[in-house]
């Protein structure tokens, strides 16, 4: 059904309205900015729904809501007596509210350029909304009214029906015409992260005439600051000088809408072609500058004579020999019909992380605290160092957030919490991303479209090839709606040609675009799929499956999360789970997925051990002890009542493993001895010669060297026996340990570079760092120090890719002891500060106090 535009009771509405406004234009005479711009404001508003919009009780309320808010601004300012900071705000808001209201509006009615609007839910509740949040500024207002003036709130509500009434009688009055070359917009007071291209398009600008450039990007990526900064760089005023012009057509309907404001801004009076207007008021300057920022909302419009009418205009600014046209529009596809000189650079990423945290420091200061740094990187690489979401967490900073309380909300609320006032583009972060996907929505309906950009969402690594390709039969065209997605820049092109999102619109769209059902099956059987093709043993295959699933890794981690909350557990979920977390055991040790299954298994009573045991190993392999405790005691409680002997038994190996990495060797003893008698009464050799191995581990830490030495190799012939390579090769490396203890040179490195070879092969990346990390230790007492460094370099960044935190302080101390044999003095003491730190905080007091030995020691000797 359409709703056409007809006279009718709503017609008087707006008329009473438009009589009411037209009234208050007299009374913002000379009035300062920015009480001066309500009546164009709120009259464009009334406009716009009495030509478009026929449903008279929602338009009805949200046009009254919007003159009683006027009304009540207007009287506020004959009482105020005199300027008042907090109250220009409040106007600055509210316009800011009407223009949102207008653009929203103006977008929806592009689709039927006929005047009509069609009657669906989608902008009932636009209009609903809009008509709530005036209502909820309008008694916020009678609020401050009531504090800051003699009126009490009752005696405000009158304030709306006395202005009708006393201007009622000036309604014939003609409204004053403001037309005075607009001042340029304030130079960026934060730029930072585009001085290089701010350098090329001065450049530009200043060496060559008629100069055409285009800046696109996705929204909040910074494009308006750029032109403003251009508009201001000194340079540019030099050769310009006064000739700069800045015009917004964010709020205009029509091309004719925007000419008529440029002709205003050259000084051109009323006029029936206000485009000819302004062309002739360029024509005669000798150089002239121009810029017309937000041209999407003109650009993107399914009314092909819109575009048509817009694309001619540009093409008359363009060819004004003297006049440099710079346009700012959503989007990486720059408008056709005009030869832009920066065609090859026009599009606008992210800033670089280090742009970031300069633009964050600018605005909110450096943080106090060593840890806060941490925060605030992970918060700025959290939203992808989008400039508009970096400015206003910075400026919440300022409202004493701290980074880490700033990533708690993060974490918790995502983009609904990065805003700073109204809802407008330039204050939330929401509503920026909002107004691309009205674009979208409004240029094709938001099908196929929205669609696919729901299913992106789901894939932070990107959406790649092959999995695209298994897409295709789900979609009419899915070229199609990805090309839809870049020209929106909703989506980018990566490297190996994925699609990518950046994290702030990825986070909007999970939570306002779900995925259909059918997409979501389609998926779901795509990336069961890739996690069944991964490993899950480390043996001479792994690092061979590993392709399969490293580059899906992400995805897998995201869209594994998602269906663990939304569905039922299932015997393929429980496989997908199992496989993708054991990849990242080997890998990148993660508890994200099985903790968030382990809350979700609790009427399944095998799965969650199952859960609880690989979840204690990765606990485990983090260094996270206590938590890796709880972890193999609640699951051998389980497998006890389930009767699963060998895998209660397993849950003793790993609890004698835990607390010998935790220091606690006699229990630990104890633990092992009581699992490896089970082992060899249930028949399990190969367990029992895992029990030998952690024992000989025991003994190494004690120095029992005998005793370590005969269970390492008592265990090697085991595993050998039986084709355990990963264990057979762990056990190489506990010997080149103590053989390197014993300082027995040629027989560590003998031991340590065969096991290497070994692990590297297998994947292990955690035991091939640690005989690298021994190995360093064997060339620092060799004296060759260069090749030690390389050697601890290398195994630092593994251990720090892992997780592996107790591995970390031991390559912090071998740091330590290289830069004391150099004489680094002060390199040395932050190593084993660092080593120090750590070590503390696995509660490893024993060494603590060793590195605090060593510290006071080197600060003496300085």
């Amino acid at each position: 059904m359409l709703l056409r535009p007809k006279l009718s009771t709503s017609l008087a509405v707006y008329e009473g309205c438009k009589v009411v406004v037209q009234g208050l234009a007299n009374m913002t005479d000379g009035a300062p900015w920015p009480w001066k711009a309500i009546p164009q404001t709120v009259l464009q508003f009334t406009s716009m729904v009495e030509r478009a919009l026929d449903q008279p009780q929602k338009v009805r309320d949200l046009t009254d809501r919007i003159v009683r808010r006027t009304s009540l601004l207007l009287k506020i300012n004959q009482n105020k007596g005199g300027s008042n900071s907090e109250l220009d705000a409040y106007v600055e808001l509210f316009l800011a509210d009407v223009q949102r209201i207008i653009m929203r509006l103006r977008i929806i009615e592009k689709v039927h350029p006929a005047k009509a609007l069609p009657l669906t839910d989608h902008i009932d509740a636009i209009i609903a909304g809009e008509a709530e949040k005036m209502q909820a500024a309008f008694q916020e207002l009678q609020g401050w009214f009531a504090v800051h003036t003699a009126y009490d709130v009752n005696t405000t509500k009158t304030i709306v029906t006395e202005m009708r009434a006393g201007m009622a009688g000036s309604s014939n009055q003609q409204a004053v015409h403001i037309s005075t070359r607009a001042r340029l917009p304030a130079r960026p007071s934060c730029f930072k992260g585009r001085l290089n291209q701010l350098s090329a398009l001065v450049k530009l600008v200043c060496e060559s005439l008629n100069v055409r450039i285009a800046i696109m990007g996705p929204g909040g990526m910074g494009k308006t600051s750029l032109a403003k900064a251009i508009l201001h760089d000194e340079e540019v005023v030099n050769v310009v000088q006064d000739n700069r012009f800045f015009v917004s057509v964010e709020d205009v309907i029509d091309i004719e809408s925007a000419a008529k404001r440029l002709a205003e801004q050259l000084g051109v009076g009323e006029t029936s072609d206000p485009q000819s207007a302004a062309i002739s008021a360029l024509q005669p300057l000798s150089r002239s500058l121009l810029v017309i920022d937000n041209l999407e909302t003109l650009w993107f419009s399914n009314n092909g004579a819109a575009q048509k009418d817009a694309e001619r205009f540009l093409q008359r600014l363009a060819d004004v020999p003297s006049l440099t046209l710079i346009v700012t529009s959503r989007g990486s596809v720059t408008p056709s019909g005009i030869e832009w000189t920066n065609d090859q650079s026009a599009e606008l990423d992210a800033i670089s992380l280090n742009a970031a945290r300069e633009t964050f420091e600018q605005i909110a200061g450096r943080p106090s605290l060593a840890t806060e740094f941490t925060a605030l990187d992970e918060l700025l690489t959290g939203v992808d160092c989008m400039p508009l979401a970096v400015t206003l967490l910075a400026q919440l900073a300022r409202q004493k957030n701290s980074p880490s309380q700033l990533l708690q909300r993060w974490h918790h609320s995502k983009t609904a919490f990065i805003r700073t006032g109204g809802d407008h583009r330039e204050s939330s972060v929401n509503v920026s991303i909002q107004i691309s996907l009205d674009l979208l929505s409004a240029m094709t309906g938001g099908t196929e479209g929205g669609q696919l950009l729901s299913i992106c969402a789901h894939l932070p690594d990107g959406l790649r090839l092959p999995v695209f390709a298994q897409l295709v039969s789900h979609f009419s065209d899915i070229h199609a709606a990805r090309d839809l997605l870049v020209t929106f820049a909703l989506v980018s092109i990566g490297s190996n040609n994925e699609l990518r999102m950046l994290s702030p619109v990825r986070h909007f769209v999970l939570k306002h675009l779900p995925m259909t059902d059918g997409h979501l099956a389609a998926l779901r059987e795509i990336y069961f799929a890739i996690a069944a093709s991964g490993p899950i043993t480390m043996d001479e295959n792994f690092s061979q499956l590993a392709k399969n699933v490293a580059p899906e890794y992400g995805n897998l981690t995201s869209l594994l999360l998602h269906l663990i909350e939304t569905e039922e557990s299932s015997q393929e979920l429980v496989n997908a789970v199992y496989a993708v977390s054991e990849y990242s055991y080997y890998t990148a040790p993660s508890p994200t997925l099985r903790e968030a299954f382990r809350l979700r298994l609790t009427t399944h009573p095998a799965w969650l051990a199952n859960c609880l045991l690989n979840l204690g190993r990765t606990r485990l392999i983090r260094s996270e002890y206590s938590l890796a405790m709880d972890n193999f005691q609640a699951a051998c409680k389980l497998y006890a009542t389930l009767g699963d002997k060998i895998l209660e038994t397993k849950c003793r190996l790993l609890l004698g493993r835990c607390l010998q990495m935790q220091g606690s060797y006699e229990a630990a003893e104890r633990e092992l001895h009581v699992a490896r008698d089970s082992f060899v009464e249930l028949d399990r050799q190969l367990d029992a010669a895992r029990c030998a191995q952690e024992l000989g581990n025991i003994y190494r830490m004690r120095d029992e060297t005998e005793q370590a030495i005969v269970h390492f190799t008592s265990a090697r012939d085991t595993f050998k026996g039986r084709g355990e390579r990963l264990y057979a090769a762990q056990c190489s490396k506990s010997l080149g340990s103590i053989q390197l203890r014993q300082d027995n040179l040629p027989a560590a490195e003998f031991e340590l570079q065969s096991a290497m070879s070994e692990l590297e092969t297998l994947g292990s990346s955690l035991d091939a760092a640690q005989c690298r990390e021994n190995l360093g230790d064997v060339r620092i007492r060799q004296g060759d120090y260069e090749t030690a460094e390389k050697l601890l370099v290398s195994a630092k960044e593994v251990y720090v890719q892992l997780g592996a935190q107790k591995s970390l302080a031991n390559c912090h101390w071998s740091f330590g002891t290289l830069y004391r044999n150099q004489g680094r003095t002060l390199e040395a003491i932050e190593s084993f500060e660092n080593a120090r730190n750590i070590y503390g905080l696995l509660g490893h007091q024993n060494n603590v106090a060793e590195c605090s030995s060593v510290i006071s020691k080197l600060r003496n000797a300085m």
